[in-house]
């Protein structure tokens, strides 16, 4: 009667562990969908519409590569008819796609922190270096393990499950270079910060909101991934084997959505700075302003502007370039706002 209460115990513990995984994967991916969901149109607006570069190919492929993990991962925990060689290489598929998905990330934070420090060759080198070292690392953890487990599949009363077998115990090593990969880059931006706020507000003169939003959105990310990762680390030393899927999905949703959203937030204040690159007269009248820019109601037609409160002209007159560079001469002519770091 002992070992008929304890089996089905273990049934019952069992069955509770698939649910728990199937829903914290349907959760991950709500994340994902809902944040392309809401910010399709400044993506179209922003990414589409501008010309092609680094930061946009980084975006689409951070993107629509989770979008793609999302389809199949779902297929692979819902799916009525699996079987053992599915399940292989559908567990070697959802870890490589968790390793790319963080690298993604990784590589547009490092490409913000660059811009940050003003290409700052030695900063950049120190990322790289790390970058590889801590990538190397987490992909031969990754190697090594999918190399070594095999696979089988629970039948339930709605469909089947996939169960990896073999998995070791130090398997939760994988997390330990990426977590202080990011704890690095969380210092660099840390330190980026506290240098801008001690230069007084030069550093603000042009470009201030442009900086502030790189490095509050820096300093979120890393935030909000180290805790990622570290939850995942945690769980993976303290859960059983069953549990091992419930994290995964959340650190590619939280990589995924906090990267893009670095993307656009950028791309937003760019865009308002252009717009505030405008010709200011002595007289008040003679200003035309953008309705999106000053949330003035005033007709299209060149001239016929609202009255301009006096939050906005304090705004005004903190629109001026910063201090040219010695010995580097400027066109004073020129309507480009001088920008003390550059935005890639």
């Amino acid at each position: 009667m002992s070992q008929f209460s304890s089996l089905i115990a273990r049934l019952t513990e069992g069955v509770s562990h698939i649910e728990i995984t199937r829903y914290s994967q349907l959760s991950s991916s709500s994340i994902i969908i809902y944040d392309h969901l809401i910010t399709l149109e400044q993506e179209i607006e922003l990414v589409w519409k501008a010309p092609w570069s680094k930061g946009k190919v980084l975006f689409i492929l951070n993107r629509y590569y989770s979008l793609a993990s999302v389809i199949f991962n779902n297929y692979g925990f819902f799916s009525p008819t699996l079987t053992p060689s599915f399940c292989l290489r559908f567990f070697q598929w959802q870890g490589w796609t968790g390793l790319i998905a963080c690298v993604l990330a990784e590589v547009i934070l490092q490409m913000r922190l660059y811009a940050m420090y003003s290409l700052n060759k030695a900063v950049l080198a120190l990322m790289i270096v790390s970058f590889v070292a801590s990538t190397a690392t987490s992909g031969w953890i990754m190697h090594t393990v999918l190399a070594g487990i095999t696979t089988k599949t629970v039948s339930l009363p709605n469909g089947s499950f996939c169960v990896p077998v073999g998995v070791p115990d130090n398997f939760y090593t994988f997390w330990i270079p990426m977590l202080v990969f990011e704890c690095l880059l969380c210092t660099l931006a840390l330190v980026r910060g506290f240098q801008a706020f001690r230069a007084d507000g030069s550093l603000f003169r042009a470009g201030r909101d442009l900086v502030r939003i790189l490095i509050r959105d820096s300093v979120l990310y890393f935030l909000v991934i180290c805790s990622t990762y570290l939850s995942c680390l945690l769980v993976w030393i303290i859960a059983p084997v069953s549990l091992l899927e419930v994290p995964i999905g959340f650190s590619v949703a939280m990589s995924c959505v906090l990267a893009n959203r670095i993307i656009l937030n950028v791309r937003v204040v760019n865009r308002d700075l252009e717009l505030s690159k405008l010709p200011v007269s002595n007289e008040v009248k003679d200003i035309t302003f953008s309705d999106s820019y000053l949330n003035v109601e005033q007709d299209k037609s060149f001239g016929n502007c609202g009255t301009l409160t006096q939050y906005e002209m304090d705004e005004l007159r903190m629109m001026r370039p910063a201090a040219p560079e010695p010995g580097k001469m400027v066109n004073r002519d020129d309507d480009d706002l001088y920008l003390p770091f550059v935005v890639l």
